[in-house]
């Protein structure tokens, strides 16, 4: 019997190869009591990413957070879901909840820019942008191409 980290490895590897359907094959070979931990969730919600399956990334992610409201990765993948799916508000919330326990998470306050952006909620926009470059300087390199923050960037230009 192949244990469940070995599986993941195989799950990994095949989603770097864009082997979705092999990566998903892997995944549902999992022993049962093994399927709902961390890690296997945490890779379903990668598998789920790279075939833009969003509401299953919403119900996973919203599983992970469950389970450790610590863990940034489920809020950020639950609210960038939701985002996809054209839920903005919501993806608003999440973001922001998140952000409760994890303050220090500069990929959320870069997506809540994004997010408060689309909302054409500029100022709160520009703040929250702030506060993940002052995170993450790569960010204010990022922020310049992403389409999410056109609204932001036509206000401060409006404002000059």
């Amino acid at each position: 019997m192949i244990r469940t980290e070995k599986r993941l490895q195989y799950a990994n590897g095949y989603l770097d190869l864009g082997m979705v359907k092999d990566a998903k094959a892997e995944l549902d070979l999992i022993d049962e009591k093994d399927r709902s931990n961390a890690e296997v969730l945490s890779m379903r919600v990668r598998l789920y990413s790279e075939s833009h399956n969003w509401k299953k990334v919403v119900a996973v992610s919203k599983q992970l957070v469950e389970m450790d409201p610590e863990a940034a990765f489920g809020w950020v993948n639950w609210a960038y879901a939701l985002r996809e799916l054209e839920r903005i508000a919501e993806a608003k919330d999440v973001a922001t909840r998140g952000l409760i326990s994890n303050p220090k998470e500069a990929v959320l306050w870069f997506n809540l820019a994004c997010y408060c952006s689309l909302l054409g909620e500029v100022e709160e926009s520009s703040n929250h942008l702030d506060q993940s470059i002052a995170l993450e300087k790569s960010f204010e390199k990022e922020a310049v191409d992403d389409p999410d923050l056109d609204k932001l960037w036509a206000w401060l230009r409006s404002n000059e």
